[in-house]
């Protein structure tokens, strides 16, 4: 028997993604966008000094460090991640609901932050993995190859659907 693609499991993720998106609504979706694009922030620049200190090279009060064998790559994924859930479940966390619903917005910001996500997993992959995830799914390929666009696609889509809102 022939395991499922990666490709299936990223059209979950989606599919997830956007059924959480729904349960949050408009406004909730673009602070959780918003926290991907601070964990993309916080992962590409502190992860290096992150690793430095747990390889040792770094130390805080000249005498508290940590040995270890992690990865740059791990340890930027791992911060990104956490930064995502850290600072969405803290914005997302209060309890007001808007009445304002539009489900191609919410398909639209939940889509982009799904594939935003993905992107930047796979951009702090080492090289060597990456590769072998774009060679295995068609989806990794085209979200990692699209990065860019998917970089600047939320903002250009709020300012967009916000302008013709008013």
């Amino acid at each position: 028997m022939q395991l499922p693609s990666w490709d299936v499991f990223i059209g979950l993720f989606f599919l997830v993604g956007i059924a959480y998106g729904f349960i949050l609504r408009r406004d909730k979706a673009i602070t959780t966008l918003l926290s991907v694009y601070l964990g993309i922030v916080v992962a590409s620049r502190f992860s290096q000094d992150i690793f430095d200190f747990f390889n040792g090279e770094k130390v805080i009060a000249d005498q508290i460090w940590i040995r270890s064998n992690a990865s740059v790559s791990t340890i930027a994924i791992i911060l990104f991640l956490l930064t995502i859930v850290l600072i969405s479940g803290a914005i997302n966390s209060s309890n007001s609901r808007t009445s304002d619903i539009s489900p191609i917005e919410v398909i639209c910001y939940s889509a982009l932050t799904i594939a935003l996500m993905i992107a930047y997993v796979l951009d702090f992959l080492p090289e060597a993995s990456r590769q072998h995830y774009m060679e295995i799914s068609r989806i990794a390929k085209y979200l990692y190859n699209f990065k860019s666009l998917i970089t600047i696609a939320p903002p250009i889509i709020l300012i967009a659907l916000n302008y013709k809102r008013k």
